[in-house]
């Protein structure tokens, strides 16, 4: 499958995340939002809300995040988060 479909996919996957859990459209926050830090002044999540969005996407995207991407500080920003699941999404299709 194409790595631009995926990723795509996957954005628009996250977006339906935000909004279900947090009722929040952070595309109308635009694009420059989606590389601002989550617990930052403009998008203002508390640390669980990070939680709450680290289970949900697990779930929702049947991956499980890997250690490093929370403790080398990637799972901060929309973004990232996006390169997150894409990476996790590749190395399954990988391991098959």
């Amino acid at each position: 499958m194409n790595s631009t479909i995926v990723h795509d996919d996957v954005n628009s996957k996250l977006k339906d995340v935000f909004k279900n859990r947090f009722d929040l459209d952070i595309a109308a926050l635009g694009e420059e939002a989606l590389d601002r830090e989550l617990l930052g002044a403009e998008i203002r999540f508390a640390p669980r809300d990070l939680l709450y969005l680290f289970f949900d996407i697990e779930k929702n995207f049947d991956i499980t995040i890997p250690q490093e991407a929370i403790i080398s500080g990637k799972f901060n920003t929309f973004n990232n988060i996006v390169e997150i699941i894409c990476s996790v999404q590749e190395g399954k299709c990988l391991a098959v």
